[in-house]
């Protein structure tokens, strides 16, 4: 988990992985078979995101919980690797794409649109896309203006843009 929040899909290797459990190499394979699927395994291993939905699960205490789910701490540990991490960090890398975008669909995109109580699933890609570019654009470009503004101040932007996004 930790070596996919800090670097994506395609530049961690069945080796770095093997080195950062201390294992042999030929173990990992036996174990998860390719490094796609030890990223599968990471994402769900990561993702306890039923809490975000869980009750109250009226649409405000989903909205605030996404929110604050998206100020992504220092992936270092592991108790603070989020699922976010992981996303943005390995979005670009072909091999991650469908695994991706199963998980944001099942994990992210059809409990939000559940709780919301919308069938299609657009609105909610296009919550989830304010979600990801946000924490794009402070995790991993670094941005100086969003990096320097209050919490609050942009934990309250966020919550109306979502809710906007959410809005029948």
């Amino acid at each position: 988990m930790l070596l996919f929040a800090r670097r994506p899909l395609s530049e961690t290797s069945l080796r770095d992985v093997a080195a950062e459990a201390q294992v042999d190499v030929a173990y990992v394979h036996r174990a998860f078979g390719s490094k796609a699927e030890i990223f599968r395994q990471a994402l769900n291993a990561v993702a306890p995101l039923d809490e975000i939905f869980a009750h109250p699960a009226d649409p405000d205490s989903v909205i605030e919980r996404l929110a604050e789910r998206t100020f992504l701490r220092d992936p270092l540990r592991v108790e603070d690797v989020e699922p976010l991490h992981l996303i943005i960090r390995s979005c670009v890398c072909s091999e991650a794409r469908s695994i991706l975008d199963g998980f944001i669909e099942a994990s992210l995109a059809r409990p939000l649109a559940d709780s919301f109580g919308h069938e299609d699933l657009g609105r909610a890609m296009f919550a989830v896309s304010i979600l990801s570019g946000f924490a794009t654009m402070r995790l991993v470009v670094g941005n100086s203006t969003l990096r320097s503004m209050p919490r609050d101040t942009l934990k309250t932007m966020l919550t109306k843009a979502l809710h906007e996004a959410m809005s029948a």
